[in-house]
């Protein structure tokens, strides 16, 4: 790692062990300071939460004293008790269920109303619409258990099966006030059922600041819980609790949480709500966030301050560090302006020496090599095989001897062709077209066509996009001798005649590159004799496919890795030489 780096990455862990230390330190600083303000908020939230619910709790037991106390409900009670009938118990049932709606109660805070009365001689019950036996046994039951002259709450219930429709209504948890109704002949009690859901829904606003919370009836019965397993202890925070500004709230406080705790006078009800370090800390959370954005500002100033002093010092070692790794790329052109008189400048300066030493032996081996690869080149792309020369000799001999004078012509001239191609080499200028390459190709065909009548034919296909394209010169026609010679006539009989086959030649234009293919039907090669062909170096290889070799190693000279050259052979089947190179402008 370059030292500017691990000076910058030291200032980053500095940076960032100040704001992790900050930053615990911060937790308990707003802890300390935010808890008692939490609290009071807290108290704030359960006073408005608790009279909320006050209000329906009020609200149900006046509309209890205006069902006791109405006029008309009376009268239909006395004559239905004078002389009972189906007809006068369903006019009461009628009017009762429209005593919420005449009173404009919401639907939900009157969901039914039950009255139980009795005189010297009989009992009877009244209910609204579509009240279920078993609601009125269960508030029977209830109801035996509350003074008569008194007036009291029932605590929620839920009414399982039928009952979930017990008013026409679906609902959950229902509550009840209950008052003494009396008459001059007559007594007993009025039960309003209200919907309990609406006071759960007041009563879950207090997720909004901790998810640890009751509610509770007189006796201490919980009725809704924030949570599973809560962490309020009711008895031991009633047992220490310390009253606020009234005696209608209070809280206690323990190691790590405070308790916070609000009474409702009509029910006696309550709400505990139980905050945990966590939850006074993730309410502050924005505070505690401006605080942690304020010190990583600082941070950041300070790594921002640091950086072009640290620079200013550490530039002249990454200049050498730079001009170095320019060397080891190939720039040999790199050099370090020395600008001061301390250690770090002669070591400049004696990179410089270096480097221009280094230059000159460099430009001294390539000079070299440039000569060598020249004459190696030329060699390659010369060579004509003296055995091809004497055996076009002996041929035109045999043919001038018969007096075939047309075919003397017509060998001798194809092979002036191919010889005026070789000859025609200059260092320089290393390519030709395609349409070049192919007519030299078919001179050596007509050649060998006349030294091997009827033993094999040719299938030539140029692309006539392709024909016009500059490629390396001599690759096509070599190949051909291959097939021929080492494919076609190896191809032999039991009785050692050569029977025959065809050499195609395809040419073809793929983008910016020009495919070639060579394939014969001829003997074939094994993978053996593939892989050393492949393996083997061209200053290996004598005779036998040389011109593969020649070949593949004059267009890696030319193309470098833009090409590729791969042979295709199966014994018995033949061969296929597909060459990819690169079309030359």
């Amino acid at each position: 790692m370059k030292l500017k780096n691990k000076l910058f990455f030291a200032q980053i862990i500095v940076v960032l062990l100040m704001f992790v230390t900050m930053t615990l330190m911060l937790s308990q600083i707003v802890y300390m300071t935010s808890s008692q303000n939490d609290r009071d908020n807290t108290m704030i939230l359960n006073e408005q939460i608790m009279t909320q619910i006050d209000q329906y709790f009020e609200e149900l037991e006046r509309f209890t004293e205006v069902v006791a106390e109405d006029g008309e409900l009376k009268n239909l009670i006395w004559e239905c008790m004078r002389n009972p009938t189906e007809q006068k118990k369903a006019q009461i049932r009628i009017y009762l269920s429209g005593l919420a709606v005449k009173n404009k109660m919401k639907s939900y805070s009157v969901r039914g109303i039950y009255i139980e009365l009795h005189d010297s001689k009989n009992e009877y019950d009244y209910s609204t619409v579509g009240f279920s036996d078993k609601i009125k046994g269960y508030l029977r039951e209830k109801l035996q258990a509350i003074p008569e002259n008194e007036g009291d709450f029932i605590d929620p219930f839920l009414e399982d099966g039928d009952s979930t429709t017990a008013w026409g209504n679906t609902f959950n948890m229902v509550y009840g006030y209950v008052l003494p109704y009396q008459d001059s002949q007559m007594s007993g009690r009025i039960v309003v059922i209200s919907a309990f859901d609406q006071i759960i829904y007041i009563a879950e606003k207090m997720s909004g600041y901790s998810n640890d919370y009751l509610l509770m009836n007189s006796e201490n019965q919980v009725f809704l819980s924030g949570m599973k397993e809560t962490g309020i202890s009711i008895n031991e925070v009633l047992e220490n609790l310390e009253y606020g500004n009234s005696y209608m709230e209070g809280y206690y406080e323990e190691p790590g949480a405070i308790t916070t705790v609000r009474f409702s006078e009509p029910a006696g009800w309550k709400i505990m709500c139980r905050l945990t370090r966590e939850d006074i800390l993730l309410n502050n959370q924005s505070l505690i966030l401006l605080d942690e954005v304020l010190v990583a500002v600082f941070g950041l100033c300070v790594v921002l301050i640091m950086l072009p002093i640290v620079k200013k010092f550490t530039a002249p070692l990454s200049k050498v560090s730079e001009q170095m790794q320019e060397i080891a790329k190939g720039n040999l052109q790199a050099r370090i302006q020395v600008e001061s008189n301390d250690e770090i400048a002669e070591v400049g300066r004696s990179f410089n020496l270096m480097a221009e030493k280094l230059q000159e032996n460099i430009d001294k081996m390539l000079e070299q090599e440039k000569r060598e690869q020249k004459m190696r080149y030329s060699l390659l792309i010369s060579q004509v095989d003296p055995h091809f020369i004497y055996n076009t000799m002996n041929m035109i001999t045999y043919l001038a001897q018969k007096g075939r004078n047309e075919d003397v012509i017509a060998v001798n001239r194809a092979m002036i062709e191919i010889l005026k191609d070789r000859l025609r080499i200059d260092l320089e200028e290393v390519y030709d077209t395609v349409d070049q390459e192919i007519k030299v190709t078919e001179q050596f065909l007509i050649i060998q066509k006349y030294r091997y009548a009827d033993t094999f034919k040719t299938e030539i296909q140029i692309e006539k996009e392709a024909k016009g394209c500059y490629i390396a010169k001599n690759v096509i026609q070599p190949l051909v001798e291959n097939a021929l010679f080492h494919g076609i006539l190896c191809n032999r009989d039991e009785d050692g005649e050569i029977l025959g086959g065809c050499i195609q030649i395809q040419v073809k234009k793929d983008g910016d590159y020009i495919w070639i293919s060579i394939k014969d039907n001829g003997i074939g090669m094994s993978e053996k004799m593939i892989e050393e062909l492949e393996k083997q170096p061209i200053s290996k290889i004598r005779g036998k496919h040389i011109g593969i070799r020649n070949i593949k190693g004059r267009i890696h000279y030319i193309y470098g890795n833009n090409c590729s050259f791969a042979i295709r052979s199966k014994e018995g089947e033949g061969t296929e030489v597909l060459v990819k190179l690169p079309e030359m402008n």
